[in-house]
């Protein structure tokens, strides 16, 4: 049977990997999975049959001792995915993960991309970038959309869709699907495609970088020039997507309408975008009261 932790780890990767994980998701799980395996050591655990809710608790207590919450929650996350796996494949007799004490997260609001901050950098770009019609056409599909950055950076000519929508081939997961836009954001791609991007790069992608698609590293380097442009902190690329979520629920979209739109596999991935400020909860409150219904 199979019963080592590294044999174990490998099968449960490449079961992944089938199941469409992408190679940034299997580097995150393996780099937790060495941190892991390299703890169970010292306790001279190194078959999968041998951990026991101790071992976890202490595992866990050492990840949050030697970790940030945040880190030690990306830390213990993919070992609680292992052992789900590896029950579900009878691997183990029980499911030990709720014998896995997670961190509790800080709960202060995560940077989001604000409308006023989207602005002065549509304005950054447009006076200072060298490509000005593809940075405006970028931060437009970042915030109008919510899509990952590696998302945006694989869309494809043929994935912008003359309906209002963006085809997401591959997105988290290996599952595909369509996201809607607004107009403006049509309007914002095919002007940067039609007079700034070369017609034949010999690249399908739509956000290039001379005639490459551009990279991550790349995508990263633009956003932190055109904040210090205009004068902004620091803000990610995932800012975005946080920022579209939490506009988007201010302007009364429903959370299981982000779900679908950010291909969430669960309603508790999305409501961890959900931050909203106390201003909006009481706004939300004022307008769903109940005592609104009887005139009160």
């Amino acid at each position: 049977m199979l019963d080592s932790l590294p044999q174990i780890i490998e099968e449960f990767l490449l079961d992944g990997e089938a199941r469409g994980h992408s190679p940034q998701t299997t580097r995150a799980y393996r780099a937790a999975f060495t941190a892991l395996t390299t703890w169970m050591a010292t306790r001279n655990i190194e078959r999968l049959t041998q951990i026991t809710p101790l071992s976890l608790r202490e595992y866990a207590v050492h990840c949050s001792a030697t970790l940030s919450p945040g880190g030690a929650h990306a830390r213990l996350r993919p070992v609680k995915t292992l052992l789900k796996w590896a029950h579900s494949e009878e691997l183990l007799p029980t499911d030990l993960t709720r014998r896995l004490p997670m961190p509790r997260l800080p709960r202060e609001p995560m940077p989001a991309v604000r409308f006023s901050d989207f602005q002065k950098l549509l304005g950054a770009a447009r006076l200072k970038s060298r490509t000005p019609l593809r940075d405006v056409a970028l931060l437009t599909v970042l915030y109008d959309t919510g899509v990952r950055a590696s998302e945006a950076l694989n869309l494809q000519l043929d994935d912008v869709r003359p309906e209002g929508f963006l085809l997401i081939r591959k997105g988290k997961g290996g599952k595909s699907r369509s996201v809607p836009m607004e107009r403006p954001t049509l309007k914002a791609v095919r002007a940067y495609i039609s007079q700034e991007r070369d017609a034949d790069p010999g690249s399908p992608y739509v956000f290039l970088v001379g005639d490459h698609q551009m990279t991550r590293g790349a995508l990263d380097k633009v956003l932190d020039r055109l904040c210090q442009f205009a004068a902004l902190q620091r803000l990610s690329a995932h800012a975005f997507r946080r920022g579209f979520a939490v506009q988007y629920l201010r302007n009364g979209g429903d959370v299981f309408t982000l779900q679908r739109i950010f291909g969430h596999s669960s309603l508790e991935m999305s409501n961890r975008y959900a931050q909203l400020l106390d201003d909006d909860v009481k706004a939300a409150h004022r307008r769903s009261s109940p005592l609104r219904s009887r005139g009160e």
